[in-house]
């Protein structure tokens, strides 16, 4: 499949080579296999648009009962003179372990660029035995060299090598687009990266597909199924944990979720600063869509607190919360809004149920929320 794949490659660019041998050279040869990278100025954690290595951060994936988790650890190796990131893979078939791979990556925090160093793996078999270490391999060693797994700014159709070590792994990958919308059971996100991976080793051609802001979405028939986050900022990408600590300096969140909402992948933060709790919606760009506070009611102005009574009928008033929009997300972007949007959201207590409705500050009723038991 990989020969055919490699065909239509040269012939597209008008090369008509008809001995094999001289295709896979041919073939091998547009794919970029040296970087020049300053090491000193590489560093272990940080994020680009399709990758994240920030401590904490994990990706769950699904295959029917089998499953894949992505970590990034709190650790960290020395690899070819460079201090990387380990990030480890753990993958069960039918309920058990059958592979970990510790992964050690570097990132250039200023072309957004993320190099591959090598990783040491871990087989098992059905009893949970070590049987072997295939693929593992280290920058600096036995003629390896690092390669390239994820580009700051990707390219329609630029091909690089993800590693170089003779005889153990030549993994290389294409920029296929940059504009996908791919749905999975963690969210439908817009703008995706699609890339197109193969090796100079084995045949055959696989598809991996990333989000924005969130990183890996499908490999292969694994697919998406949870993101998790630590409630800091250091497992966030860095331009939202740079807007989040630009506006609340002194802030400690106290938890942090990530959905898909039109497309565009949202971080959701709670958070107390000082002793006021808040909360923000910040995209993965670092735009800050809106940002929400409990306030008392002296906080309220008259005519909004006149009609959050009225409904209340002398029922008890509980949580009030200011909110503030600034931006709307619509076909994977977010659009700034001509002023910003202000509501009030009360809760209200009767009979041992709550209920929520929520105000403008001109005292219109924007939404009324469903009943539940306390």
């Amino acid at each position: 499949m990989l020969k055919q794949w490699t065909t239509v490659a040269l012939l597209t660019f008008g090369l008509v080579v008809a001995n094999t041998a001289s295709i896979s050279y041919a073939a091998e040869a547009e794919f970029q296999g040296a970087f020049k990278v300053d090491k000193a100025a590489l560093t272990d954690r940080g994020s680009n648009t399709f990758m994240i290595l920030q401590p904490g951060y994990k990706l769950t994936f699904q295959d029917g009962k089998d499953t894949l988790i992505i970590t990034v650890t709190d650790e960290t190796k020395m690899v070819d003179g460079v201090k990387t990131r380990i990030v480890e893979e753990s993958e069960t078939k039918g309920g058990k372990l059958e592979e970990v791979s510790r992964n050690y990556f570097a990132i250039d925090n200023t072309a957004g660029d993320i190099y591959y160093f090598g990783e040491d793996v871990e087989m098992y078999d059905a009893n949970g035995k070590v049987t072997g270490h295939e693929g593992s391999w280290l920058s600096g060693v036995k003629d390896a060299r690092f390669g390239l797994m994820m580009p700051g700014k990707p390219k329609i159709g630029s091909r690089y090598y993800q590693e170089e070590a003779p005889k153990t792994a030549l993994d290389r990958a294409e920029v296929v687009s940059v504009s996908e919308t791919v749905k999975v059971p963690a969210g439908t996100f817009n703008n995706c990266l699609n890339t197109r991976e193969s090796s100079g080793l084995e045949s055959g051609v696989a598809t991996k597909l990333f989000a924005p802001g969130i990183g890996l979405l499908k490999d292969g028939d694994f697919v998406l199924a949870k993101i998790s986050l630590p409630a800091s900022e250091t497992g966030l990408p860095a331009p939202v944990a740079k807007t989040f600590k630009t506006t609340f300096p002194k802030a400690e969140i106290s938890k942090a979720d990530v959905d898909a909402e039109n497309g565009v992948a949202i971080y959701d933060l709670e958070f107390k600063d000082g002793q006021t709790e808040k909360e923000t919606d910040i995209t993965a760009d670092g735009t800050m869509l809106e940002f929400t506070v409990v306030v008392s009611t002296e906080d309220v102005p008259a005519a909004a607190m006149n009609a959050v009574r009225e409904a209340a009928a002398g029922a008890t008033l509980g949580r009030i919360e200011r909110t503030e929009i600034s931006y709307e997300t619509k076909d994977g972007k977010a659009i700034k809004l001509p002023k910003p949007i202000t509501h009030y959201a009360v809760e209200i207590a009767r009979d041992g149920k709550t209920t929520e409705i929520v105000v403008g500050p001109d005292g219109t009723v924007v939404e009324r929320g469903d009943t539940n038991e306390k």
